[in-house]
Formats: structure tokens, sequence, C-alpha cells
């Protein structure tokens, strides 16, 4: 039902009156196992100062949404309980939110990791695709209609929903579907609200601290049939299939965050791994080089300065990636969980999270025991290299050093070539020898060793852009919000450009890739709505000379993000006959909004964003 933007009023507390009839209300329509427990649990789910909004989804059905008080102002309140349909006559639907607080709220079937992403989409969960242990662990009475949550097999079982439905036929008929017994096979359970839908992304987004479980790993005939399920849409028919009870031997735990992950390899890393291996450097770098940071700190510079080099060693710098996690995707999310649990303190400042402060006296860093960390790996390869490379600046003084700084190897050693730079220019050495590093023998570097100082440069100095890293800010324009840079981020970049940009080369410019900057004032972005018929839509032109995306990749986002169909077509007369013409995307609707959020986050500053709405509907 939320598989796509809905639309929503603002959100208005309830009465007590109201709320005590609420909770009262959802006692009765979801009886726990102790009736005593049912009050206390439906005051945790709705507490006091619980809000309600109404709203429609894509499809035009109203609803209304019960949210609690969010626990900070920076925080969205978390949709917990929905009713369905118009006045106070419509079924009760608790969210994920909720089915985080009272795992028990709901019957739960099971189903594999690789269904998930069909549920989030709002596909249904067909016969096939359920695991027959909690089929039959289902209350004998549950009925067609039913509403039951969703959850991933696991041994012992998980608690966290995935996803809720109500079923598509009884228990028996289930059954019966899935041994294939004469019966057709199809849908159990009909999705209405799953975790990542824009019901959960309208909430915080941050999921309730549950006890982890083992994935439990299903057998062959299951695989196969989960697997199946998994690739149908929702008129397709599932194969025929065989499915059995029987369980592989458990998984091993996910790490502690007070230990040390044992994995290695990025493949060998679950989404459960890396939410572990992210809260735990996050820890490590709470109990060690956060303290000293300077803040305010941006979220972005956190990550790569600080969370990232205070991973555990034994883990490659990609196998922690934010797109691999479980739970938090997205850097905001990880911010908003160290928030709530005390660590740091933090605030959305233009839509970037800043980090104003860190609790070094929080239970849990003083309780984090250290490890070797990558950037302590690094430092002492980096010391390796030095020693190796004053071995090599030796060897070539006795051999003779060429002029691109290749040295040879002693005779009967054989002959190894290393191309080996040194520093020329003032710029460049005044802005190498700001880095605080072991100076190389005869000051002779690798390329490396190099990018590594320029990294650490860049960093210090928040020299990146906040929405794309890969983008070095050359000029205070460059920058989203250029009056909150500093006297010593305005004299770091005034350096950096003198050193990056050629002679002649203007620095009015978004940034540049490094080592590839870009040259003279760059273009604006044109987003513009107009009426076709009776119809809007949303023009996209003067994008192509930025080079941070195509056209189709554009195009794809935005369709997918708008949930409206997209096209590209030539602008008439924007070049001359046989060149490639410029070309602008159309999307179906009004959505200015997400194309300069999109654009942002690609990396290009609002400043450059043209919005024309003087052709649309008044």
């Amino acid at each position: 039902m939320w598989k796509r933007p809905h639309q929503a009023k603002t959100s208005a507390p309830l009465r007590s009156s109201d709320a005590r009839k609420l909770r009262d209300h959802l006692a009765a329509a979801f009886p726990l196992a102790d009736p005593r427990a049912a009050p206390a649990t439906a005051k945790a789910i709705l507490p006091d100062g619980t809000l309600a909004a109404k709203g429609t989804s894509h499809l035009g059905d109203p609803f209304t949404a019960y949210l609690a008080p969010p626990s900070s102002s920076s925080l969205a309140p978390d949709p917990r309980i929905v009713r369905i349909g118009k006045g106070d006559s419509g079924p009760l639907v608790p969210t994920c939110y909720a089915l985080d607080l009272c795992p028990d709220l709901l019957p739960a079937l099971e189903t594999a990791p690789a269904v998930v992403p069909n549920l989030v989409s709002g596909s249904a969960l067909f016969a096939a695709g359920v695991s027959p242990r909690s089929l039959a662990a289902l209350p004998a009475t549950a009925k067609e209609g039913d509403l039951v949550a969703i959850v991933v097999a696991a041994d012992p079982p998980s608690r966290r929903a995935v996803a809720v439905g109500h079923l598509a036929a009884d228990r028996d008929t289930l059954v019966r579907m899935q041994k294939g017994d004469g019966e057709k096979k199809g849908k159990a359970v009909i999705t209405i609200h799953a975790r990542g839908d824009f019901l959960w992304q309208s909430g915080s987004g941050i999921e309730a601290d549950l006890p982890p479980v083992r994935e439990r790993e299903p057998t062959a005939a299951e695989l196969a049939d989960e697997l199946a399920a998994s690739s149908l849409d929702d008129g397709a028919e599932p194969a025929a299939s065989a499915s059995s009870s029987a369980a592989a031997p458990p998984a091993p735990a996910p790490p502690s965050s007070s230990t040390e992950p044992a994995p290695t390899a990025t493949s060998d890393l679950s989404p459960a791994d890396v939410d572990a291996l992210l809260l735990s450097s996050l820890l490590q770098a709470l109990s060690s080089t956060l303290p000293s940071a300077s803040f305010p700190l941006p979220a972005s510079l956190l990550y790569s300065a600080h969370i990232l080099p205070s991973r555990p060693a034994s883990v490659p710098r990609d196998a922690i990636e934010l797109k691999r996690s479980a739970s938090f995707r997205k850097l905001d999310r990880l911010v908003k969980a160290a928030v709530k649990r005390g660590w740091i303190a933090a605030k959305e400042t233009r839509g970037e999270w800043v980090v104003v402060g860190v609790n070094e006296g929080h239970e849990d860093v003083q309780q984090a025991r250290p490890y070797r960390t990558a950037a302590v790996e690094e430092k002492a390869a980096a010391a390796a290299a030095a020693r190796g490379e004053e071995e090599v600046g030796d060897e070539a003084a006795e051999g003779g050093v060429g002029a691109k700084g290749k040295g040879k190897g002693r005779e009967g050693e054989g002959t190894e070539v290393r191309e080996l730079w040194k520093l020329s220019g003032d710029g460049v050495k005044e802005l190498f020898r700001s880095v605080e590093h072991e100076r190389p023998a005869h000051d002779l570097y690798t390329s490396s060793h190099l990018s590594t100082l320029l990294r650490r440069f860049t960093d210090a100095h928040s020299l990146s852009h906040p929405s794309h890293r890969a983008l070095l800010l050359l000029a205070p324009t460059s920058h989203p919000s250029p009056s909150s840079l500093s006297p010593a981020q305005l004299a770091a970049m005034d350096l950096l450009a003198r050193v990056v940009l050629r002679k002649g080369e203007v620095a009015e410019q978004v940034g540049s890739e490094r080592g590839a900057p870009g040259k003279g004032s760059p273009p604006t972005i044109r987003v513009q709505i107009k009426n076709v018929g009776k119809r809007q839509v949303t023009l996209v032109s003067g994008h192509e000379p930025w080079d941070l995306f195509t056209s189709d990749e554009l195009a794809e986002e935005l369709k997918h993000r708008s949930a409206s169909s997209t096209s590209i077509q030539p602008i008439a007369g924007s070049a001359k006959k046989g060149s490639t013409p410029k070309v602008e995307i159309m999307c179906q609707g009004t959505h200015d909004a997400l194309v300069t959020k999109l654009l942002a986050a690609r990396g290009v500053p609002k400043a450059f964003i043209e919005v024309d709405t003087s052709k649309s509907k008044k």
C-alpha cells in the first residue's frame, strides 16, 4: 500500500480520551498470551503524546497514521499503528516500528532473505516462499484476512518483522498449497506494509535493539522454492516444488562490538555483520580519535576520517560499505542510531547531519575493548614502505637515478624498477609538508604515498564536497554553504587550488575529481515545470557539461524515485549538423523538489540549479 509515495496532512496530538480508546481497541484487536500485559503493551506502542495524521495512498485509499512522539526534535515521529479507511471503524494495522517494540503482537511466517526486496516493492508472499515450520506453527484458527508478520528464517527464529500483511487463505489451505496435493499454488500473504517502504521512510528509520539471531541456512529444496517465489510478480504463479523442514547447521553469530570481527573476505560478511562492524568501528573511534577532533564535525568527515580508519585491520575498506548494511544503508541513519544510543550529540543543518559532541563516559564506550585498527595497519605499512624506499634510494645513489626517478637493484639480485617522485614548486612543497608524516630518504615519494598525503590534507580541512566525496572544493563558491567555511579552510582551499590548477585556469567551479580539474564557471542546470495538455511534466536540461552522471542514469533514478515514466529527447537546434545534440529529460508529474535533491546528492550545488515553475498550473 505504501510502495509508492503517499500524501499525509500535518500531524496533531490525540486527546487523552481518544488515546485511551485507541489503546483499548488495540489491546482487544491483538490479544497477547498474557492478557495482563496487554494494557502495558498498548501504552508502550502508543505512549502519551501520540500524534495522528490523516493521509491517502498513491491509489487514493484513505488512512490514519498514529505516530509516537520523536525522542529528539531532529528525528521524525515513527508511525506505530495505521487505521485503513475513513473514520474510526477501519482495521488497525501495526507497523514494523510497533512490531520492533512488541514482536509477539502478530503471528509470524518465515521466508528467505532473497524474498524481502520483493516485499518492499509491494509483491505478495507466495506459499512456496513460506518456511514449512513457521506455517505449521501458525494457529489452527488462522483464517483468510488475519494479519500476520513476515520475518526472515533464522535459528533461533528471528523477531524482527520485515513486512506485515493479511493471509490470502486459511492455514489448512496454505498447507495444501505448499504440499501441492491437488490444490493450485498461489499467494500466502498479501503485503500491506514492509520495512523500507515509504511508510517506514516517513519515520526516523531507527530500528529497535533486538537480540541478534543466527540466520538459518535453508535446505536445497527450500532455497529453490524461495528463490523461485522471489522472482515472481503479483500476477505470476509459482512452479510446483517440494519442501523440507530440515535445517542445516547454524551459521556463526554476528561479531560483538567489543571484539575484533573475524571475517576478512567481503563475500563472507552478512548485512548483520556489516551493522556490527560499523558500530564497533564507531565505538573504537569514540575511545581514540574522535574526542580530539574539532567540532562541529560533518557526518561525512566522521565516516571517512574516523569510522573507516577505526575498522578492524583484518577487514577490507569496501567490506563495510553503508549500502551493504542491513539497518543503516545511509549515513544519516547511522548517525541517528548513535544519537539514540547516547554516544554522540548531533543535529541536522541544511539537510546535512553535523556532530557537535561525543560522550566519552558512556558505558558502551568504556566497555569497548581496543583492537588493531586499519589506520594502525596502514601506518605500519607506510613505515615499512618508507624503509624500503630508503633502501631503494641508497641503491639508486650507488647505481644511478634516472630522470624519472627509476632505480636499479644490486647486480645478481635481479632488476627492480620503481618510479619515485620528488616535490617541486613552493605550493606543492607547502601542501605536502603541512601534512605530518615521516619524510622518505632523499625526499623521493611513491605515487601511492603522495595520494595518501593528499587525502589526509583534504580530509583534515574538509575540502571534499559534502555530497560527492570524489570532488575537491577549489573555490568558496563550490561549497553549498560558503559562509560556513572557516579562515583555515579558505586558506587550505586556496593552497589546493594553486597546486591542482594549471596556470591560467580559473577556480570558479563546482570542484575537481582528484587530479582532473575542471575549467571555467559551471553551467546552470534548468528544471522546468510545464503543462502538456491536461498533465504537468518536469523537464531537466543543461546537465551534460557537469559530467557527474549520464542522462540515462539520471532518468532511470528519477523514474524509480518518482514512480513515474521518464523519457529522453534531443533539444531541437542545440547542435550543428553532424554534432551530438543536447538532450532534455522529461518526467511525468511535478517533481522539481525531487530533481533538485537528486542533483544535489550527485554533487551539484543548489546555487547552480534553476527551477522554473512559471509555466505550470497556478
